[in-house]
């Protein structure tokens, strides 16, 4: 019954419904594998940005809070505060509650691109466009450049998408008020709008946005109300000046205390992020349009060339018929408003253009906005005033041209539809590389028709229906044709599975030690495979695991202090961060190409480069030597190879040398897999540790093994002892691994060749043919007590922490700006202590403490307002530790410690939200029972 009623209504949709109709299923159908579920997108930042952020979204949801902070990215950080989460946006509320995270990303990012589209539709129509010059402008929008490059931003779609409702909304309130009609409730959704804006992504974009409400707002009465544009225009807006500043300004006011539950957070966090200090003019213009790239309006790809992570900031494509019908605008509609949408245009060109001009530097000296980077954002507003000047000159076009029946519609729509769908399917048939050689020459031929077009309407030959078709479905066409090539780069989409699966790396993580951190020791280009096993920048967080980003940031509000401990973090800063897993990618783009990245032990551990320069050690006292070691690719060498040696060096002077020889001492790693598909030409020796490992070749999980050898030392005289160490390999690149090495004396006493050295004892977990994932066994708990402490200012903490004798466990530094009155140091010393995580969640840790004298717990959380303490019922200060950490006092006893966080910034912003949301009603209210009066 549901459904024929609802076809029913659909018969009896007026000419805008199916106008609507028709550009929600323009993109529903052109993404159709992602309407349908089939595939998700998956490029760039969705992947390691959005997708760990909305994961961490579902989980606070589903649990009944909000993500306002989170432990598992940089130590700590203030998630929500950060804007990302967009947590209080309706939409995310709704899809994160009901979708898994993959697919509800791509069901906003196709709404996004509904809704900005139907936006500007209807701005166009109130604007008082026809149809099909409103359905032109829509298309030329949704389907930029601009907006195709950008699918994987959400934090730039989503407040974008609001843009051209913004102006919708003026349009209607200022025809309203000189018609006396209705005003109130387009006041409100200017409000709302405004508001929902701030709730939904980034600030710079939202930034653009207020710009554009601002000036159109200004002159809203002069642009938009029809009598007036036949008076004197100077005169008019002098006249309805005060009521425009009034109700611009109002309604942006009203708009910002809405958005307060996300406005003071963030500004609270800008204060403390990378963003809250000087960042110099090369950040403030990185990402200028260079005036090259002028010339894709009608060669897309001729100056930029492949869409790519390097580009995307620079397409402003909208279609070769639009871009013309500009300057049709231009010549056969020349009033202010035209004029003033021509001035904006270029106003915004010139500011996009960034570096590239003069201009753009004058504005870093303004506050605010020079916290703010990527000047080829403003092509968004280009792109915005360009449709509807292409709509407004199609539209005087047509008013030339008469209705001459030529063709029917009966028989051009469905022409129009099925031409345009099969080129859709083309769209995911054709190769990149295809698609690039046929906009070698496609950029001419629609050029071609497009002057033959526009000299066919100068001469009024066609008929209007004729006009309509042929501009409606040429621009389809070729917008069509332009997103092409972003289906395989930067609107790339994948099977649901690839996102959601869980890499063997994270399962091979010890399930009992979730708090552990782990970090990407180098990233050059890779493959998406060797990505996800290593888990880069914010993907841990989308396992449920802790990371630490080192280099690109998807975050632009990342805690300034973090990233500069990240950024000089010595062995010990790495082992006090609570750092487990080493993760190294192997898997270079493409797939087929060999790896540079050595798969040998990390820098932090016993590198053959270290062991090839014959380190000296403190004199050691040694009877056996037990050795853990492993080879790479040596299947085709047979048993007794010499694959390396070690040499040592006693007090006296006299040498040893020890072989380690494969099928004897030592194997490849992946012998057993590699067995099953080949023959393994030498031997394994009988010990061995296995771990989990997996090889394409192979084809399924199977145990790597890393081999044990032990050798009977004969030291000269029972009191010679061992002042020198080293190893070299006769194979090639990384093809000797030297895991760990024992000194064990007569009393079966054993002390490890990384102590001595000062570096982590780093086990192999994992390994793959896309990444290594290493166990630091030195990792320092995420509690402890400290015995010593010592008030240091900030711009010598990390230079006293990078000091060799650095003891994490014996000294702990307290920042100054945190030390209160009364504070007093303990003196060097010593005690004993046992810590206990009793309950660990974002927002609240409970510690179980026993000390036997007075010291400090330090928490290697990240410290930030808002966090309190209390210890056994007692609020205490938290301390600045370790230039990022958190500490606390402690009396000798049994304690129980609670941290919680309680954001004053996010209590005022929530109370100044719903009050703003309660003051727009009643003037919406109040309105309404005016007007019914």
């Amino acid at each position: 019954m549901f459904l024929p009623r609802v076809l029913r209504n659909v018969q009896h949709l007026p000419p805008d419904g199916w106008a609507i109709v028709a550009l929600i299923a323009w993109f529903l159908v052109y993404h159709l594998p992602v309407t349908l579920g089939q595939r998700v997108f998956s490029e760039g930042d969705i992947v390691w940005g959005n997708l760990p952020i909305r994961a961490e979204v579902t989980r606070a949801l589903s649990n009944g809070r909000l993500p306002l902070w989170t432990p598992l990215l940089q130590a700590g950080m203030p998630l929500f505060a950060e804007g990302h989460t967009a947590v209080l946006y309706p939409l995310n509320l709704i899809v994160h509650v009901l979708l898994p995270p993959p697919i509800a990303i791509s069901y906003v990012i196709l709404f996004n691109l509904c809704w900005m589209s139907i936006g500007m539709y209807l701005f166009s129509r109130a604007a008082g466009l026809r149809i099909s010059s409103a359905l032109l402008a829509s298309l030329a929008l949704g389907t930029s450049g601009a907006i195709t490059a950008r699918v994987s931003h959400l934090d730039v779609l989503t407040p974008i998408s609001w843009l051209p409702w913004l102006v919708f909304f003026q349009v209607k309130y200022w025809r309203a008020r000189s018609g006396n009609g209705q005003t109130y409730h387009w006041y409100t959704l200017g409000c709302l709008a405004i508001g929902l804006q701030f709730l939904a992504g980034s600030p710079a974009v939202v930034a653009l946005n207020l710009i554009v409400f601002i000036v159109f707002g200004l002159f809203a009465h002069v642009l938009w109300i029809p009598k007036i544009l036949q008076d004197n225009l100077f005169q008019a807006w002098l006249k309805f000046l005060p009521p425009s500043l009034f109700v611009t300004g109002s309604t942006v006011v009203c708009g910002l205390g809405i958005g307060a539950a996300q406005l003071i957070p963030t500004a609270e966090l800008l204060g403390w992020s990378l963003r809250g200090q000087e960042l110099g003019k090369l950040f403030f213009t990185s990402y200028s349009l260079e005036l090259p790239a002028l010339s894709q309006f009608l060669a897309p790809f001729g100056f930029l060339g492949t869409p790519s992570a390097e580009n995307m900031e620079f397409w402003g494509y909208f279609g070769v018929f639009p871009f013309m019908l500009v300057f049709i605008a231009l010549i056969l509609r020349r009033n202010f408003r035209v004029w003033f949408f021509v001035l904006f245009a270029m106003v915004a060109l010139a500011l996009a253009l960034g570096g590239s001009t003069p201009l753009y530097d004058w504005l870093y000296y303004v506050p605010l906005f020079n916290r703010f980077r990527a000047p080829a954002r403003f092509l968004f507003l280009v792109l915005f005033a360009g449709a509807f000047l292409a709509a407004t000159g199609f539209d005087e076009l047509q008013n030339r041209l008469q209705d001459k029946p030529q063709i029917s519609y009966r028989i051009t729509i469905p022409m129009i539809v099925a031409v345009t769908a099969g080129t859709m399917m083309l769209g995911y048939q054709v190769s990149l590389e295809s698609w690039m050689e046929w906009w070698q020459w496609l950029p001419m031929g629609l050029g071609l028709l497009g002057i033959a077009f526009l000299a066919m309407g100068i001469m009024r030959s066609p008929s209007r229906q004729l006009a309509q078709t042929l501009v409606i479905g040429v621009t389809c066409l070729d917008l069509i044709m332009f997103t092409a090539p972003f289906l395989s780069t930067l609107a790339r989409t994948s099977p649901l599975s690839e996102l959601t699966q869980v890499p063997r790396t994270v399962l091979t993580m010890d399930q009992r030690e979730p708090l552990a951190r782990s970090w990407v020791l180098k990233f050059p280009s890779v493959t998406q495979a060797a990505v996800r096993a290593t888990m880069w920048s914010g993907l841990p967080m989308a396992y449920g695991r802790a990371g630490i980003i080192r280099g690109y940031m998807p975050f632009s509000l990342a805690l300034r202090r973090n990233e500069e401990y990240i950024q000089r973090m010595s062995r010990p800063m790495r082992n006090l961060m609570n750092i487990r897993y080493y993760l190294l990618p192997l898997e270079i783009a493409p797939p087929e190409t060999a790896s540079p990245l050595d798969a040998a032990q990390p820098e932090d551990g016993l590198t053959l480069e270290l062991l090839q320069s014959q380190p000296v050690i403190s004199p050691t006292r040694a009877t056996r030597l037990s050795v853990v070691s492993y080879t790479d690719q040596t299947t085709e060498l047979p048993d007794g190879f010499m694959a390396g040696e070690i040499s040592l060096t006693w007090d006296d002077g006299s040498h040893a040398v020890l072989p380690l020889r494969l099928g004897v001492e030592t194997a490849d790693w992946a012998y057993d897999g590699m067995g099953q598909i080949t023959l393994v030409k030498h031997t394994q020796p009988l010990e061995a540790f296995s771990f989990p490992a997996y090889l394409r070749s192979v084809g399924h999980d199977f145990q790597g093994k890393k081999y044990i050898t032990r050798f009977d030392l004969a030291p000269p005289t029972s009191s010679a002892m061992i002042t020198a160490i080293g190893a070299r390999t006769f194979l090639p690149g990384a093809g000797l691994t030297i895991e760990h090495i024992d000194f064990i004396d007569q009393a079966g006493e054993a002390v490890s060749l990384s102590k001595l050295l000062k570096r982590n004892d780093l086990a192999l977990a994992f390994r793959s043919h896309t990444a290594a994932m290493w166990d630091n066994r030195d990792v320092m708990p995420r509690a402890f007590i400290v015995y010593a402490a010592e008030v240091v200012p900030d711009l010598q903490i990390l230079d006293r922490m990078q000091d060799p004798e650095f003891d994490p466990y014996q000294r702990v530094f307290l920042s100054a700006d945190t030390v209160l009155e009364g504070w007093v140091p303990n003196l060097p010393g010593s005690g004993k202590s046992m810590v206990n995580i009793l309950d660990y969640k974002p927002d609240r840790v409970v510690l179980q403490a026993t000390t036997d004298q007075a010291g400090y717990l330090v928490l290697t959380d990240s410290w930030y307002p808002g966090w309190i303490a209390r210890v056994n019922g007692v609020e205490t200060p938290i301390y600045r530790a370790d230039y990022i950490f958190r500490a606390v006092r402690l009396e000798s006893g049994k304690h129980r410690i609670e941290f919680e966080y309680r954001p004053w910034s996010f209590t005022l912003g929530a109370w100044i939200s719903g009050l703003s949301c309660v003051l727009v009603i009643l003037i919406s209210a109040v309105g309404g029972l005016a007007r019914a009066r």
